[in-house]
């Protein structure tokens, strides 16, 4: 009998590869293991996966094969050809990113622009969005990488997040070395909680969200602002934060306001009409906004019958544009001493917006565009009195309602925005 025609001897070795080779085909999407999964139990796998490390949910691919590779990826928009093309991802925070890629390419000469992200759970208008899972897929992660190094000049990089999903690590640093090795001007911006160190905000403000230290959010916040403070200190390119406080917190930031279109919030009911005023408050995080240190004021107020009290959560941006459009009174944040996105939107509906704002803040705002912030000064222990002489007092509050979307529309409708990238752009305003 010759060697070619002895019966193969079956090894542990090979024993062991076949084992594999049929549990990963059973285990994969379309094995048969897989198929018998109840949905349930599917869900809770991917949800498992997304929350682990990027090498932990690699490991996990290996063995079980990846449910992303099933999913078709979203196509990856067309990008105009232009002098300059910038692309502003991952986070589009309150519709932020998109904004800030729309005030470039609209205000701007020669820029075209996209914006993108990996979350769009409020339904923000964005060009380019991912689920979670694909966001973190390595195979999708290479192609972002290759798409941005073909197709963009300038990258605004949002929250000091990675660009590329956590190919390079889990912050935008191992991201923007290899945007700057091949070329592309890279910018950071800051929306907030990415860079807000909690002991020094707890140092500034009596009412901070952050006051205990050993609260294990808090803990965690600490940990991560800390880190990317530190990344942004060590950036030599442009660093830019959407709202004044932030400077507090990185100095040689530069101010970016954030940016609405004031035409869409445009109400047509009349302010403070109704016997019975409408005070709205929406939050977007309710221990970011002190949420539970004002409902109980603006209870007692509406069973004296005084307001109608409207505290709603989880709307879309849309729902929530309809709620403040028939408001007449707009309760903000009354704990991190600042004004965003949701004070911007009350003011262009011409709404009275109140809200937790610090001297320096509106100083800032005032040495950089000349306008007084048209926002009533309140915090949780003086909320409840304010509310009161703005409903006893109308024509003084209608005044104050009156001058918010002109100064939405000088300061957060793009323009000003354009004009602040338009150095690291390298170009001019268009208008």
């Amino acid at each position: 009998m010759t060697e070619s025609s002895r019966p193969r001897r079956s090894t542990p070795r090979r024993v062991a590869g076949a084992i594999r080779r049929r549990a990963k085909a059973a285990l994969s999407p379309g094995g048969v293991v897989r198929r018998a999964l109840p949905p349930q139990v599917k869900e809770a796998a991917r949800t498992l996966r997304r929350h682990l490390p990027a090498s932990g949910a690699r490991a996990l691919d290996g063995v079980t094969g990846s449910d992303v590779a099933a999913i078709e990826q979203p196509p990856r928009p067309e990008v105009v050809d232009a002098p300059t093309r910038l692309l502003v991802a991952p986070a589009n925070f309150a519709g932020q990113g998109d904004a800030w890629a729309r005030c470039a390419r609209e205000h701007l000469v020669g820029v075209s622009s996209i914006s993108m992200m990996a979350d769009n759970k409020f339904a923000f208008s964005v060009d380019y969005e991912v689920t979670p899972e694909i966001y973190r897929h390595r195979a999708w992660q290479v192609d972002q990488r290759t798409w941005t190094f073909d197709r963009f000049t300038h990258v605004l990089v949002e929250a000091v997040r990675p660009v590329f999903g956590p190919l390079y690590g889990p912050t935008a640093a191992g991201d923007v070395a290899q945007l700057q090795k091949h070329g592309i001007s890279v910018a950071m911006i800051s929306h907030g909680s990415d860079i807000r160190v909690p002991s020094a905000h707890a140092a500034r403000h009596p009412h901070s969200p952050f006051d205990d230290a050993e609260d294990r959010t808090t803990t965690i916040l600490e940990a991560r602002t800390r880190q990317n403070v530190g990344i942004l200190e060590k950036f030599a390119g442009p660093v830019f934060v959407s709202t004044p406080d932030l400077l507090d917190h990185v100095p040689r930031a530069t101010w970016c306001p954030v940016v609405i279109q004031p035409e869409r919030w445009v109400s047509d009911v009349p302010v403070l009409e109704r016997e019975v005023p409408v005070v709205v408050h929406v939050p977007s995080s309710s221990r970011l906004k002190g949420s539970e240190l004002i409902d109980p004021v603006m209870r007692e107020l509406e069973e004296q019958g005084l307001i109608t009290y409207r505290s709603v959560r989880d709307l879309t941006h849309a729902e929530l544009m309809e709620v403040y459009k028939d408001a007449d009174i707009v309760l903000d944040q009354f704990v991190l001493g600042l004004y965003g996105v949701a004070a911007a939107e009350g003011m262009a509906a011409g709404r009275v917006v109140i809200a937790y704002v610090t001297d320096p803040v509106r100083e800032r705002v005032l040495a950089a565009t000349g306008q007084d912030v048209p926002i009533v000064e309140a915090d949780p222990e003086t909320v409840g009195d304010v509310v009161r002489d703005l409903i006893t007092n109308r024509d003084n509050a209608k005044a104050i309602a009156a001058r918010g979307p002109a100064f939405v529309k000088a300061v957060h409708d793009g323009r000003l925005s354009a004009s602040v990238l338009s150095d690291f752009l390298g170009t001019t305003r268009a208008d």
